[in-house]
């Protein structure tokens, strides 16, 4: 299939689209990054996806929905396995853990069976019911180096 450069220089291109860039550097401090501290959040996506080193690793994206922040996002990635096998089980056990704070299915429920087909489906269920049931959540961040650690300190719903 061709792509028709014409059609986008028409409809996207030209000197507005110069004029959008120009405009975006000038309020760039206003999509500046989210500052540590505390959201109350909803989840919007929990899934299984892959890491850069081609590792299974849970993605979860959660929406802030009040405050001065309201719309903006903060990311969890919990890799399940490690450069050194001996770290596989701890990188497991962590995002069960982070799971499991969420509150959404009882903590005898989160598992992982060996089975990543099974542990989709739970993830699956997870989003499903906190969507269903418009759970909200209260969660904290915290740099660490270059990445943003979130907790899950309350759930609400």
């Amino acid at each position: 299939m061709a792509i028709d450069f014409e059609k986008w220089n028409q409809e996207f291109g030209g000197e507005a689209a110069v004029k959008e860039i120009e405009k975006a550097k000038e309020s760039a401090n206003e999509y500046a990054e989210l500052p540590e501290g505390t959201y109350i959040c909803k989840l919007e996506k929990l899934e299984l996806g892959e890491s850069k080193s081609k590792k299974p690793m849970v993605k979860a994206m959660f929406r802030i929905v009040q405050g001065q922040h309201k719309k903006q996002c903060i990311f969890y990635n919990g890799v399940m396995a490690a450069n050194d096998p001996q770290w596989n089980g701890l990188m497991k056990h962590r995002v069960l853990e982070f799971l499991r704070s969420l509150q959404v299915l009882d903590d005898a429920d989160i598992d992982f069976d060996g089975n990543y087909v099974h542990f989709n489906d739970m993830l699956l269920d997870i989003a499903e019911i906190a969507e269903e049931e418009r759970i909200e959540f209260e969660i904290e961040t915290e740099k660490d180096g270059d990445f943003t650690k979130i907790t899950v300190t309350d759930v609400f719903g």
